[in-house]
């Protein structure tokens, strides 16, 4: 750090913990509730953390776009189960009251500042905080939008799960409903997942349902013989029910030969059939 810009720091920096405690304090009384004794000593970390890597940049005049924001602090709060619109307030907040923080210091030894004609080391300092606070901000919201992410494939592979259960009734015989719209992620699943779970449970006689399925058009039906194929090459008896009438016509015009396939209207008609 040169000299010019020695003044501004050590006004600034050399009384830090007292400031990031006022800037706290102030947060805590603008806040529609008060922080609680735990919540304070958690902003004040992420606070004290922010403002040394604006010192960290000063220090080593770099600009703050090489700086690891180590985001050890906000990614706390969000663990914690605080919502992203309530960190990107509080680091506004933050931001706001540390640039005031900066006002009062020049406006206190305002005399000296401009005797040492540090107009541009000013403008500089005031930059560090705001580029410092905008990546805190910008880094908690892709931090957020990677764990909502996140949550879908995790909804999604449990809704695949949902979507295609294995449900015994009998000794060696499962039913299977196909439940929604039989996708490629769906029919994907099923050939990864559920037809070897199926293999290893030693189901001799399964029954796909599809009474619940929403669209059985030539794509879909095209996955869902696929399945019925694999799990007719395993040695597994197969058995179709709840087929309805433009479900057959589809399956007429997809050109599946008929013969092999056993058909039931229902589950009741097909668990009666196997008595």
């Amino acid at each position: 750090m040169s000299d010019k810009t020695s003044l501004l720091y050590q006004h600034f920096f050399e009384g830090l913990e007292q400031t990031v405690q006022g800037i706290v304090e102030a947060t805590s009384e603008n806040s529609e509730e008060a922080l609680t004794e735990n919540e304070k000593e958690l902003h004040r970390q992420l606070l004290l953390r922010l403002l040394q890597k604006v010192k960290k940049a000063l220090l080593n005049q770099d600009s703050t776009e090489e700086l690891n924001l180590d985001y050890d602090a906000t990614n706390e709060l969000a663990q914690q189960g605080y919502e992203l619109e309530y960190i990107i307030q509080l680091l506004s907040k933050f931001r706001i009251y540390a640039l005031q923080e900066v006002e009062h210091e020049l406006r206190r030894s305002l005399d000296s500042f401009q005797e040492s004609n540090q107009g541009e080391q000013i403008f500089q300092f005031l930059y560090q905080i705001t580029e410092i606070f905008d990546q805190a901000i910008a880094q908690s919201t892709e931090y957020y939008n990677s764990r909502h992410q996140l949550r879908l494939v995790k909804l999604e592979e449990e809704l695949l799960d949902l979507s295609a259960p294995i449900v015994p009734v009998k000794e060696n015989i499962s039913i299977m409903p196909i439940i929604g719209v039989m996708s490629d992620d769906r029919a994907t699943h099923i050939l990864n997942n559920v037809v070897p779970m199926v293999s290893e449970q030693g189901v001799e006689t399964l029954i796909l349902d599809l009474s619940a399925i929403h669209m059985f058009d030539t794509y879909a039906a095209s996955r869902f013989f696929t399945v019925t194929g694999t799990l007719s090459l395993l040695g597994i008896r197969t058995i179709i029910t709840g087929v309805r009438p433009d479900m057959a016509q589809t399956t007429v015009q997809l050109g599946v030969k008929l013969a092999h396939l056993e058909v039931y209207q229902d589950v009741k008609t097909a668990l009666e059939k196997l008595e």
